[in-house]
């Protein structure tokens, strides 16, 4: 009969950030583990706490499935003799052997079913395998044991049914005894089967919470009850999951701050409050920011007073800080930060903070001219230059997150007011922030840093590997490609990175001969995989992918090409053109001859000519345009000139000078194509 299995692994405080990953990487785990073992299962949840990482399998089978297999003997060929010591070796009786027909002949075979094992046998060492495979982005080790585990371990619960299993890891050996919470609960708790409401209770009795999106939830509705006694707490979502993380039952509290702090920019005050005290501030009903804020506590303290003024003692420290350092910069003018630049590594290998924005003055400007050519690009060449200067400021040493905004914050102070929206922009689109740059200067400095990130990196061989992505390039090229075609904007990215490449070689920054083509091959695959969650089918994009690399007019063409491709009348059209194009797949076209008109004797290769002479300039005009859905149209036209060409004349003909004039003909036709896209993916 099925039983439940309930097994929680018991440690020291575990990061806030390392219980969600670790808690996905359990069940996938123990999904992976228990179809391995041939074990059924109902349902396999996981749920867990900063203190303790818990797996429940509901109605677990009681022993592992029958397994039929198929063990091969010798060849039919070795007679009687052989088929005997076969059986013999396996312990069954000859007779008991089949034949089975390989593709090497007949051989003798053994069908025979292994029994399963008692699930209770195996679990410790199933639950050890899952154990010792569970990932953290950091581990360690204790004491003298070999285990590596990211805290160590202090106690473990485990029941299959009402039996203890048993498990020993690190010289902790497996209990039906769980924790309460640390401080609120002194005794041990102990269950008598694994029961996954009669467990959840009895630590919810006992001031845990071990359901992850129980506590969240539980979390946000007493922020929300505490918080609205002045206001509207502002809550988001990653900053309630990590203090959801940081404790096993939410006790918040109110805390205030001076108002005079209120009078530091906002994106300051939420920070000091946010990523140093991870508090949550709140605002009135018209979104003013006010002196208050709420602190989450793992316990509920006899005096919580006490806790309360520790919380402001600590918050006015913090934001006493922030506005010393805020105050410092405001005394020194943004170009003295553009200086102290010099003095700031960008990466050992690729110079300082102000190689760089020497390096995106030029960049910027060359892609202002190329996107949208003005007569005075001086507000370009600005924001270009005063893209770093924040980063020389004492508030993003402190708050390194606050690059771009505080940026914007100095520009407009120092009256450069202009610009000033473009300094933020340059690091959109973010992972916290999908938007893209809206101002002409912040498109222009975004692709300007982006670029010129990707080839200083490339550029000395530090280009992505696996999974490892340490100067996060893959976000970096997603930012190009996003930006190019959300903000429609065509541009030779060949020509740019080219040119960035050129800038880098200039300040003898650039090492690897390869780089413009690994990065261009880098730009396509990201190019690809934006195509792909578009749910756009692969061989379209193969038909498009490696044009010249403009991921805007890509995106239209290949729009152009996806909204054609259901008409029959296109379906009929690549069925002429698949036939030119296996004509020409074994010809060096280049090497063809120009095109005779004089030895174009057949009616139909004649009214194939004079189509393409017709519609060439059409197709060119419309090319310019980038009209693709009116290129596609016209390409239709070729459909019954091409059918008849190919049903009354014959290219490879003995007569060398005309199968050279009729394989130029059918080159011409299928280049018209190839502007578009290369449809031997659609063959």
């Amino acid at each position: 009969m099925p039983k439940n299995l309930l097994w929680e692994i018991g440690t020291e405080e575990l990061p806030a950030r390392f219980v969600k990953p670790a808690l996905e990487n359990l069940s996938l785990l123990a999904k992976t583990k228990l179809n391995f073992y041939r074990l059924d299962y109902e349902e396999l949840k996981t749920a867990g706490t900063y203190r303790r990482l818990v797996l429940f399998v509901k109605n677990l089978s009681e022993r592992q499935k029958e397994l039929e297999e198929e063990v091969l003997g010798p060849p039919v060929s070795v007679g009687e003799e052989g088929k005997i010591g076969f059986a013999k070796k396996y312990g069954v009786p000859p007779e008991e052997l089949i034949i089975k027909d390989t593709k090497k002949g007949q051989y003798f075979c053994l069908k025979r079913k292994i029994l399963g094992e008692e699930t209770f046998k195996i679990l410790p060492e199933i639950l050890k395998e899952i154990l010792l495979e569970i990932s953290f982005p950091k581990t360690m080790r204790w004491k003298d044991y070999e285990i590596r585990f990211a805290r160590p371990i202090r106690w473990m619960l485990c029941l299959f049914g009402d039996r203890v299993v048993p498990l020993e890891l690190a010289n902790i050996r497996a209990s039906n005894i769980t924790q309460g919470h640390r401080f609120l609960t002194k005794e041990p708790l102990k269950l008598d089967s694994a029961a996954w409401e009669t467990y959840e209770e009895v630590l919810a009795k006992n001031w845990v919470i071990v359901d992850p999106n129980k506590r969240l939830e539980k979390t946000k509705e007493e922020i929300l009850k505490i918080g609205e006694k002045v206001g509207y707490p502002q809550i988001e979502l990653e900053l309630l999951e990590e203090n959801a993380n940081l404790v096993e039952y939410p006790f918040p509290i109110l805390g205030s701050f001076p108002e005079e702090f209120l009078k530091l920019p906002e994106p300051l005050v939420i920070t000091a409050l946010k990523e140093h005290q991870r508090y949550f501030c709140l605002r009135d009903g018209e979104g003013k920011l006010l002196p208050y804020f709420v602190a989450v506590n793992n316990n509920l303290a006899k005096n919580m007073e006490v806790v309360k003024k520790g919380h402001e003692r600590v918050t006015k420290a913090r934001l006493e800080d922030a506005k010393f350092y805020y105050e410092r910069d405001l005394k020194e003018p943004l170009e003295k930060k553009v200086e102290k630049l010099k003095g700031i590594v960008y990466h050992i290998n690729c110079g300082t903070l102000w190689d760089k924005t020497q390096r995106l003055v030029k960049l910027g400007l060359f892609i202002a001219k190329k996107i949208d050519f003005k007569e005075d690009l001086n507000s370009v060449e600005k924001a270009c230059y005063f893209s770093k200067a924040d980063l020389a400021s004492e508030v993003v040493k402190e708050f390194p997150s606050l690059q771009g905004v505080i940026g914007k914050i100095y520009t407009e102070y120092f009256g450069y007011s202009e610009i000033a929206k473009a300094i933020f922009e340059q690091y959109l689109p973010s992972p916290k922030d999908e938007s893209l740059p809206e101002t002409f200067e912040g498109i222009c400095l975004s692709l300007a840093d982006k670029i010129d990130h990707l080839g200083a990196l490339f550029g000395i061989g530090e280009k992505p590997t696996g999974e490892s992505d340490p100067y996060a390039l893959r976000r970096t090229a997603y930012g190009i490609i996003k930006i190019l075609i959300g903000k429609e904007i065509f541009l030779n990215l060949e020509e740019i990175v080219n040119f960035g490449l050129e800038l880098l070689k200039s300040q003898n920054f650039l090492i690897e001969e390869n780089a413009l083509s690994e990065i261009l091959t880098f730009l396509r695959r990201r190019l690809e995989s934006e195509f792909l969650s578009l749910n756009v089918e692969k061989n379209l994009i193969f038909t498009v992918i490696n044009l010249p690399l403009n991921p805007y007019e890509i995106f239209l063409k290949l729009k152009a090409i996806r909204d054609f491709q259901e008409k029959q009348e296109f379906q009929d059209l690549i069925t002429g053109f698949k036939r030119a194009y296996q004509i020409l797949k074994s010809v060096e076209v280049k090497n063809l001859p120009e095109l005779k008109v004089s030895l174009l004797t057949q009616p139909q290769e004649k009214a194939l000519f004079q189509l393409l002479e017709k519609v060439k300039p059409e197709l060119s005009f419309l090319s310019q345009k980038r009209d693709y859905h009116q290129y596609l149209e016209k390409l239709l036209s070729f459909k019954e000139p091409i059918d008849q060409f190919f049903d009354h004349v014959f290219v490879m003909v003995e007569d060398e000078t005309l199968k050279l004039n009729r394989l130029r003909l059918l080159a011409e036709v299928v280049f018209c194509f190839n502007q578009l896209g290369d449809f031997s993916y659609l063959v």
